[in-house]
């Protein structure tokens, strides 16, 4: 059953008795659910910074999650989870979603992340007035390459696209998609990168750690990720052996993210086929990465394709070593190019090098200050401009429609339905 934290079950959203304009209603961000993912954290980033403006917010999710309670102020509507993929479940929520906001009236409807998008606008059918966002938080083509649903990808793309108030993308690459040719000369896309604040992942980096490999002082790469083949863990455990065998012979590998029992199984049979059974270990996700990221020899991000990966901005913080994929969304100019830490291909080899290099102790390259220019507060602010605006886009037109219905007196008064000219 759908649940609310909202003070009451319902906003006061509806038009007031002083003829209060149609963004009177809440701003609805939508997401699957409020867990450790990057697109939860940036919807509860955004949630609260609207709050604090007083801005009326919901926020509508299948489930909750651990970031739920960090929402300050914020409608929460539950639609409920059905057991299954997260996709069955979005699929079978989309009456639900669709009567939560009709029942809102939102005056902006904001799907936070890719996996949403579908679902958001097939609820969104018939109540054109509504202005929609979807924010593109990763490669919605999964980098290109071989895929059997790319024909797919691109026409669900397609369609969002078309659909669109506007598009907010997470990098330049992202914008840059073939798919959003039009929307781009229309002027409904923007780019809002993802931020980190730097101050609370110090702080949050400077807890004690008892994990033993911390405890035993031997050196270890963490990679902070779901376990999916997206993330390329396979070819990171392939990269650790090499590593090992170029001299980093005592070099073990930590993986922190929400697993999948399958995709654990496969992992675990190739690091035990490589000889790594004791070297590589999964942790699931952890409340709080940050210690065992900013104590690890280095950190690597060696995905096929991202949009603009948290952990990599939050390992930019902890000021360790960083080795990422060219692929990996945003990562060359997060890491400047190569400023700030080595960028290497996804395949083995040339991870395996990286590896070799940013666990050296004079040959590394230390990101020093970088996270301080890729301030959370700064991305924020620019995802609730480009609401904000999308907002008053629709207040423009509800007046210029009250306008048409009642042209203005000669004094500027609006003529009432009943006035005489």
């Amino acid at each position: 059953m759908a649940k609310s934290k909202c003070g009451s079950d319902r906003l006061p959203i509806g038009p007031s008795h002083h003829g209060q304009m149609a963004s009177s209603g809440p701003i609805v961000l939508f997401c699957a659910a409020l867990g450790g993912d990057g697109v939860a954290r940036n919807t509860v980033h955004v949630a609260n910074a609207l709050a604090r403006r007083r801005t009326p917010v919901m926020v509508v999710c299948l489930e909750g999650g651990p970031l739920a309670g960090e929402l300050e102020g914020v409608c929460v509507r539950r639609l409920g989870r059905t057991p299954g993929p997260r996709w069955l479940a979005l699929a079978l929520a989309l009456w639900r979603l669709r009567k939560c906001l009709a029942e809102a009236r939102p005056s902006v409807v904001v799907s936070m992340g890719n996996h949403a998008h579908l679902v958001v606008w097939a609820a969104l059918r018939g109540m054109g007035g509504v202005p929609r966002v979807y924010r593109i938080s990763n490669d919605p083509l999964h980098g290109g390459g071989l895929d059997p649903l790319r024909p797919a990808r691109d026409a669900s793309l397609a369609l969002v696209a078309a659909d669109a108030t506007r598009l907010v993308c997470v990098s330049d690459a992202i914008a840059r998609r073939k798919a959003l040719i039009a929307a781009r000369r229309g002027g409904r896309v923007e780019v809002v990168p993802n931020g980190v604040d730097a101050r609370r992942v110090e702080r949050l980096a400077r807890a004690p750690c008892d994990h033993p490999w911390v405890v035993e002082g031997a050196p270890y790469l963490v990679a902070v990720g779901r376990l999916h083949p997206q993330k390329n863990y396979g070819v990171l455990v392939e990269a650790l052996a090499l590593a090992r065998a170029a001299g980093r012979s005592g070099l073990r590998l930590l993986i922190l993210g929400r697993a999948r029992a399958r995709e654990q199984r496969r992992l675990a049979r190739q690091a035990a086929a490589l000889g790594l059974a004791e070297a590589v270990r999964f942790e699931g996700e952890v409340a709080n990465p940050f210690p065992l990221v900013a104590r690890a020899a280095a950190y690597v991000l060696p995905s096929r394709w991202e949009g603009a990966s948290n952990s990599l901005l939050e390992a930019l913080a902890c000021g360790v070593p960083i080795v990422a994929a060219r692929t990996a969304g945003s990562a060359p100019e997060a890491l400047g190019h190569g400023r700030y830490g080595v960028l290497a291909s996804p395949e083995a080899s040339d991870l395996a090098c990286a590896i070799v290099r940013q666990t050296h102790p004079t040959h590394r390259i230390l990101p020093g200050a970088r996270a301080a220019d890729l301030p959370l507060s700064s991305a924020v602010e620019q995802m609730c401009g480009v609401i904000g605006r999308v907002r008053g886009l629709r207040d423009e037109n509800q007046m210029e429609r009250e306008g048409r219905r009642h042209p203005p007196l000669l004094d500027g008064r609006m003529r009432g339905p009943h006035e005489e000219y």
